[in-house]
């Protein structure tokens, strides 16, 4: 995949949950639990929420925007009168969380299509994994009794082709999945995000993917926002960026599904008998997995990105990874720049050196944006004696954008190229960036 992260990493949900809450703690963000949202009320001004504690006691909160992360069952969503529209798929599945004394390799994902159904084996750490399996769609609605570990034993003595004895069940339970999303993903001052605003089969892993990506696109440009440092009108794009991801999550996990489940006997032959061969292939695998990783994610329609020019890397597009030095002789990574919580400008400069002079010219353009708005880099190609923050002495970075004799690149907060030009035009990024932010008067030198 095109990352430095080329692996499955499997962690219970605890895990993932203990290391965001130690990262909000350290960030200085308590997180309050055991609170309802009992009503919900907006004008064009602020939010005003009542919340409901423990102990029963009520607490009125208002402020300026509301952020409903509150999952499948929404209470912001009903607050909100908002429909969640979809259905429910006709498997029942089983979730088992157990140790397990099985010859199955520890480093893998198994997968196995039985006649009766699909069996999963997730492991998460020595000795220990997580077991998925549908069963019967007529069990959906009838009454039955508790998962046992007899139950999961069961599965596996049918199902897998591996011999596995499990034990020491810490989490034995049924559920049913379906696939929903709201029309909108705001209304007014308040936002869903993640499980409450679409939910889908776990099919893939996608679910806590998608919900943080949500996330992360609209976090950057609320706190433009709240800051004074965008308009409003830039959260505008929120939905429109992140709808069609649900959507294709969404089919893309419907289709899995119903591909694991298959009934009948002739479409399970066909399956088994094409899918190895299918995933076998290089190319395939490869867009199965930036499928899956979500590393494919484009924003290339929405009516905040802007390209110019031919060439790889376009707008909209994840910014590409690659290494580089600084004028220390550092080894440095784009990943890292792109930590920074701003806009990150990447001026590529070439080989020539012929693109500085322009590049400099820009320094102009960006007069009259708030502080710290955004991150500028100069990016020289190979041994050359121009200034430049950062060089590209492989000249992999320079091609990964499609910039190999210069251009412009500015990365927005959530790691997508925002804009990007093969040219130094002074004025067409600064009327980009007068759609993004809030612009003092443009300077004489770019009128």
């Amino acid at each position: 995949m095109p990352s430095p992260y080329p692996f499955v990493l499997a962690l219970p949900q605890s895990e993932t949950e203990r290391f965001l809450s130690e990262n909000l703690a350290a960030a200085g963000v308590e997180v309050e639990r055991n609170l309802e949202l009992t009503s919900l009320t907006q004008t064009s001004e602020m939010v005003r929420a009542v919340l409901r504690h423990s102990d029963g006691r009520e607490e009125i909160v208002e402020t300026s925007w509301l952020i409903g992360c509150d999952g499948a069952h929404s209470s912001t969503r009903h607050q909100l009168g908002m429909q969640f529209e979809g259905a429910q798929f006709e498997e029942s599945f089983i979730l088992a969380d157990v140790q397990l004394d099985s010859s199955l390799a520890r480093d893998r994902l198994h997968l196995f299509f039985a006649e009766e159904g699909i069996l999963g084996i997730i492991p998460f750490a020595p000795n220990r994994c997580r077991i998925i399996a549908n069963i019967p769609p007529e069990s959906r609605n009838q009454t039955l009794p508790d998962v046992t570990l007899g139950d999961v034993q069961g599965l596996i003595d049918r199902r897998a082709s591996a011999a596995c004895r499990v034990s020491d069940p810490v989490w034995l339970s049924r559920f049913d999945i379906s696939h929903r999303k709201v029309r909108q993903f705001r209304q007014l001052r308040v936002f869903l995000a993640g499980d409450a605003a679409h939910i889908h089969s776990p099919a893939g892993g996608q679910g806590m993917n998608t919900g943080i990506q949500d996330a992360c696109n609209l976090a950057w440009k609320l706190a433009l926002v709240v800051r004074g440092i965008s308009p409003a009108q830039l959260l505008g794009s929120y939905h429109l960026e992140r709808n069609p991801v649900a959507s294709g999550v969404i089919n893309l996990t419907d289709r899995i599904t119903r591909l694991a489940t298959v009934r009948s006997s002739v479409a399970q032959s066909v399956r088994d008998f094409l899918l190895p061969m299918v995933s076998g292939i290089d190319f395939v695998g490869e867009k199965i997995a930036d499928r899956l990783a979500e590393l494919d994610v484009s924003y290339r329609n929405s009516p905040i990105v802007e390209n110019h020019g031919a060439g790889r890397s376009k707008a909209g597009e994840r910014a590409p990874d690659a290494e580089l030095r600084d004028e220390e002789n550092q080894a440095r990574r784009l990943f890292e720049l792109f930590r920074a919580p701003r806009h990150i400008l990447l001026l590529f400069l070439g080989a020539t050196g012929a693109a500085n002079e322009k590049a400099h010219e820009l320094s102009a353009t960006l007069a009259g944006l708030p502080e710290n708005a955004i991150d500028s880099y100069r990016i020289a190609r190979g041994l050359t004696n121009d200034p430049a923050e950062l060089r590209d002495l492989s000249g992999l970075a320079h091609a990964a954008y499609g910039l190999v004799e210069g251009g412009i690149v500015l990365v927005r907060p959530d790691g997508y190229i925002g804009y990007r030009s093969d040219d130094f035009d002074p004025l067409k990024l600064r009327a980009y960036l007068a759609r993004i932010f809030n612009l003092a008067p443009v300077p004489a030198a770019v009128s």
